[in-house]
């Protein structure tokens, strides 16, 4: 039987990809469609940054490192670390500083570079999904 940790593990892994696929959709789509569909490709963009941090303070805390506060501190120690390449740690801060902007509306949203995303993070998540089933640490309760 799977460990709560690795049952919540592979449940947000799960998540990941269900995100990734539903983001694909939009993909298809011409730029006046993806632009009436805006508010969903926001919210998927800020999904995947959301679950790409929860997953990687999983690997983080599996490694026994003190949980870091922000997102960009999360995707950085694991690049200081050596466990995730330094380029696919500063695309996901790149990433997750979109996300900032989506989910507080700290300045004007720029449809353009929102609907221009998609294939983007597509690639980046993609990768990032390649990286976490290669690299993570196996996750466990302590017990035993």
């Amino acid at each position: 039987m799977a460990s709560p940790k690795t049952e919540i593990f592979q449940r947000k892994l799960a998540f990941l990809r269900q995100y990734i696929h539903d983001l694909n959709v939009y993909g298809a789509l011409d730029k006046e469609s993806r632009r009436r569909e805006h508010y969903a490709i926001e919210r998927l963009l800020q999904l995947l940054c959301e679950s790409a941090a929860d997953l990687s303070l999983q690997v983080l805390k599996a490694g026994g490192q003190v949980p870091p506060g922000s997102y960009r501190e999360i995707f950085t120690a694991l690049a200081d670390s050596g466990a995730m390449p330094r380029d696919l740690a500063n695309r996901l801060i790149a990433a997750c500083g979109m996300r900032n902007l989506l989910t507080h509306l700290y300045d004007v949203i720029d449809m353009e570079r929102v609907i221009s995303a998609i294939e983007p993070a597509l690639a980046l998540y993609r990768a990032y999904d390649d990286w976490l089933v290669a690299h993570r640490p196996p996750i466990d309760d302590g017990a035993g």
